[in-house]
């Protein structure tokens, strides 16, 4: 199937209608109401989304006004989404996991006139951010509870907008489906701020619908077959990862299930029995750990059963092709091993897609050879996200797979991959200097270094900005470092520093109890880091660590809401620790 007969749009909200035309009472969007999942139909979406559509213009939006959207992962946020492209409107998703402060940001820079938050604890911060920026604002409460307004706060209730909609509200979503085109501005998405201030990445209805249309064309193959395709989202829908995955989704006709958060994730895999999540590479490092844990308390032929799973499947992966003896004990492995990890994960998965951050080799091979297939992407805001992908029937656990249809990647002069596509964004917002060094001409330029290898499959190599230089010249990559650190025994997480000086350090969190037994403790950590140090370079070489047990999390400021270590911050935070590491 050629590109050119994947069906396209005009925009997302012609989508929306032709879907929900087709489908109509079919279920579409679950959410678990007290122990059950419930659904809500494409018909019930499609009135909710033009009820809320119609409140949103009598109360002033209109011309691409932004409206800041603060939820979890519900089908209010969907719905939300849709409902301020039908108003004529901009959304801003917000994460739930950030401060106040950033909230106050967020809705002065993007210049919003209303919030649409979910629940009382986050209307809480950002009732703090609405009254110290002392503008009037309007805020839309999803949840029914009892507040009070301020000054400079008007509320409105999402059950009564729905309630109230009136029998002759004009239909927006029709309007504006017939209205808007590709290049128009469907949303901006305030990267996470590894480094600083966050940026308003400006995202058209072509940047988005370019992915959707690009992974709809190489996933059809491997679902096809399935006549009702399970979603489970369980990654913020305020990160792009996410956000362009639900219209993947909607593009498909899939269903979307709402998982209940991180601490129900495994749960909510058996219940729903997907065939589709996302997830970030601190995920499957957790998901491998834990599985290596429990398999640590049962009997010594299971383990044996467990190890010789990972050993055979790896060899079959890198070599294509097992004896045949170890072939017939493989697929004796596949029924007592594979198949049951399988059932935990619903039985039913056709793929795993991993993005956000590079994948650690070992922990994709582990996984595949355990049966849990995971297919690793590459991109970031300012392209839509997706750059390329791997995917079933084509996967390099080692690459990021090939293109995704419709894009165009150059390697420059000093190895940077840069990225030309629909799919790029529209630029920044209120931000024209860092628009200008985003780009090479009309190329944005990613801040990755990368290469393709022989198959066209592009390979990352490194992260321009993450680079230390240190005292000598040295460019050398950090990521790879801790990549390996965090494998090791005792090590949860962890951060390599050393600009501009003669040698390497790190920054060292564990998961065991430092104070219970401080030599043991050191001992395990001397001994892992002697071992990855095996496997380094000298100038790599960690000589010296600080050993702390506070966690990186992205209530301490340490992690974006995408997982990533905020560098500056952490270096911001011990400070005195790492200066004692030279001295």
């Amino acid at each position: 199937m050629s590109l050119e007969q994947v069906q396209k749009y005009d925009n997302l909200l012609s989508v929306f209608r032709k879907k929900s035309i087709a489908n109509s009472d079919k279920p579409y969007l679950w959410s678990k109401q007290n122990s059950d999942y419930v659904s809500i139909s494409w018909s019930e979406t499609y009135k909710a989304i033009n009820n809320l559509a119609n409140y949103l213009k009598s109360i002033g939006i209109k011309n691409d006004a932004r409206v800041v959207l603060v939820s979890e992962n519900r089908p209010e946020w969907q719905i939300s989404d849709i409902a301020i492209m039908a108003a004529d409107g901009v959304t801003v998703p917000a994460y739930t996991t950030i401060t106040s402060q950033d909230y106050e940001y967020i809705i002065n820079h993007s210049e919003s006139m209303v919030v649409i938050v979910s629940n009382e604890s986050l209307f809480g911060k950002v009732a703090n951010a609405i009254n110290k920026l002392k503008k009037t604002i309007h805020v839309i409460l999803i949840d029914d509870f009892v507040t009070e307004a301020s000054d400079y706060i008007k509320l409105h209730n999402w059950g009564d907008i729905q309630k109230e909609a009136g029998e002759n509200a004009i239909d927006l979503i029709e309007l504006e489906s017939n209205r808007k085109v590709r290049k128009d501005l469907s949303c901006i998405i305030y990267t996470s701020g590894t480094s600083g201030f966050p940026k308003g990445v400006m995202l058209s209805h072509g940047s988005i619908l370019h992915n959707c249309e690009g992974a709809y064309k190489i996933l059809r193959p491997a679902l096809e077959h399935i006549e009702d395709v399970l979603f489970l989202s369980w990654l913020p829908l305020s990160h792009s990862y996410e956000h362009t995955l639900q219209f993947y989704n909607l593009y498909s006709g899939n269903q979307i299930y709402y998982a209940e958060g991180i601490d129900k994730l495994l749960q909510n895999l058996a219940e729903v029995k997907p065939h589709l999540m996302s997830a970030v590479p601190r995920f499957y490092e957790n998901l491998l750990q834990r599985i290596s844990t429990q398999m640590s308390k049962e009997s010594k032929i299971k383990q044996k059963f467990f190890y010789d799973t990972i050993s055979l499947g790896r060899e079959h992966y890198e070599t294509g092709k097992l004896p045949i003896l170890k072939s017939i004990y493989n697929n004796i492995l596949s029924k007592l091993v594979r198949k049951k990890i399988g059932n935990r994960f619903g039985g039913r998965l056709v793929g795993l897609i991993s993005g956000g951050a590079a994948l650690n080799y070992d922990v994709g091979i582990s996984l595949y050879s355990l049966g849990i297939p995971i297919y690793q992407g590459y991109g970031q805001t300012e392209s839509g996200p997706v750059i390329s992908v791997n995917y079933p029937g084509h996967n390099k656990i080692n690459t990021v797979g090939p293109l995704l249809p419709n894009t165009e990647v150059k390697i420059s002069a000093d190895g940077e991959i840069l990225v030309i596509g629909e799919n790029v964004m529209n630029g920044y917002f209120r931000d024209e200097n860092a628009t200008k060094a985003a780009f090479d001409g009309k190329w944005l330029k990613t801040g990755d270094i990368g290469e393709f290898d022989k198959d066209n499959y592009l390979v990352i190599t490194d992260r321009m900005k993450d680079i230390i230089v240190n005292s000598g010249g040295d460019n050398i990559s950090p990521t790879k470092i801790e990549s390996l650190l965090i494998m090791e025994e005792g090590i949860s997480q962890a951060m390599v520093f050393g600009d501009g000086e003669k040698y390497l350090v790190a920054i060292i969190v564990t998961d065991m109890d430092i104070n219970e037994n401080k030599e043991k403790t050191k001992t395990i950590i001397n001994n892992s880091i002697e071992k990855v140090n095996r496997s380094l370079s000298a100038i790599e070489k960690i000589k010296n660590y600080v050993l702390i047990d506070e966690e990186f999390t992205i209530e301490n400021e340490m992690m974006t809401p995408s997982m990533k270590v905020r560098r500056f911050k952490v270096i911001e935070k011990y400070k005195k620790e790492l200066d004692n590491l030279y001295h």
